[in-house]
């Protein structure tokens, strides 16, 4: 049985945590989603092939050449916001009997309108960006484990970041359970000279644990924990009076489970997830997709997410919103919305086609919504709706 791949919605969060105004405003998974490894979590999910990834330790037989592309639009009450086109070309083929060599080339534009009342570039209007990340990693296979080193760069106007990361895997004699490690390190600068900011560092490190095990023929489980530790400058210079910690701890515990029905051929592939960082922040996601395979090569996978978020200890409610509160510098403070308390619900539609033997295509929709009212409890006040819109198209072909 497949285990479940990198989610759209993490990618869309891992460029939201790019500081600028060229972020687009997407907190769907932000709360849950670490700054260490960023552009390797976004390439990740474009380079993903229309297959999904299954439990090996075996080097692939044959290379595989796949293209993602990524539509994402955002919109709030009155005016479409942030768009993002990503373009990701990625190969992946063996080297010899035991290793393998994959890279690759991602390219994103961002462009729309900046944030009216909570950026200090107000004169700006719009927004246009151009990002180019590299990803490149090698791979050892043992026959019941792997180890693979990698090393991925990105760059844009005013951001810079480098990582580099190891990890892997080792399974038991029976390919029952499989356990995986992961270290990574990531170096960024932020150069904003208008606004203050000059060359300023942040530095990252991860950590990752992970077990997966077969319970049954029909069904498969798999605990993952993931830690960064983060030092260096976390603020958003294009937001006023936006000052946080320099240092950021976050947590997460993702927990998966994919049952597969053998009356219909379909398979369950259900999640939850729970974050927590020293922003304050604790977020919960809870997400199923169901994934049937039908006849001539065609498989639907419909979807569901639900997320919530707590707001971090320093995020302020706006006195009169939307407009900003006008307060003296000095303390750690934000008024972004991504860092508010709030809920969002999610609902997807995946359909894949077996071309060929050698050839797969899939073609991904995504809606999105939140509503500060959506959090359990009480939500922030004063956020408007927010809605995002998600198209994923892919290709892959074997050789």
């Amino acid at each position: 049985l497949p285990v479940a791949p990198v989610s759209v919605e993490v990618a869309v969060a891992a460029i939201d945590e790019l500081p600028g105004r060229h972020v687009p405003e997407q907190p769907a998974a932000c709360g849950a989603q670490t700054d260490g490894l960023k552009n390797s979590l976004l390439l990740a999910m474009l380079a993903l092939p229309c297959t999904e990834v299954a439990l090996a330790d075996l080097a692939p037989e044959r290379a595989q050449l796949s293209y993602k592309y990524l539509d994402y639009q955002d919109s709030q009450p009155g005016w479409e916001r942030v768009g993002v086109n990503a373009h990701a070309l990625s190969l992946l083929t063996p080297v010899t009997e035991n290793w393998s060599l994959e890279g690759t080339l991602t390219s994103d534009t961002v462009s729309g309108a900046s944030p009216i009342y909570h950026t200090q570039d107000l004169l700006a209007g719009k927004l246009d960006d151009k990002r180019l990340a590299r990803d490149l990693k090698v791979t050892r296979y043992f026959g019941q484990g792997s180890l693979t080193v990698g090393a991925s760069d990105s760059k844009e106007g005013d951001y810079r970041s480098l990582s580099t990361y190891i990890s892997g895997s080792l399974s038991s004699e029976d390919k029952k359970t499989s356990f995986a490690f992961g270290l990574g390190r990531t170096s960024d600068r932020i150069d904003v000279p208008m606004f203050g900011v000059n060359n300023e560092p942040k530095k990252i490190r991860d950590f990752m644990l992970g077990v997966t095990q077969v319970l049954t023929p029909t069904d498969i489980m798999q605990l993952t924990v993931t830690h960064s530790e983060g030092h260096g400058y976390f603020s958003d210079p294009y937001k006023f009076n936006d000052e946080r910690p320099d240092s950021k701890y976050q947590t997460a515990m993702l927990w998966r489970w994919n049952h597969h029905f053998r009356a219909s051929g379909g398979t369950s592939r259900l999640s939850y997830r729970y974050y927590t960082d020293s922003f304050g922040i604790r977020a919960h996601t809870l997400a199923d997709e169901y994934v049937q395979p039908l006849a001539h090569g065609w498989t639907l996978t419909p979807g569901v997410r639900l997320y919530a978020q707590s707001a971090a200890d320093f995020y302020l409610d706006p006195v009169n919103p939307p407009f900003p509160s006008l307060l003296p510098a000095g303390n750690d403070q934000s008024q972004d919305q991504r860092l508010s308390a709030f809920g969002g619900i999610a609902a997807s539609l995946k359909v894949s086609k077996q071309l060929t033997e050698d050839c797969l295509v899939d073609l991904k929709y995504e809606r999105y919504e939140q509503r500060g009212k959506w959090y359990p409890g009480n939500g922030s006040p004063g956020l408007q709706p927010f809605r995002a819109d998600i198209i994923q198209f892919g290709l892959t072909h074997f050789f």
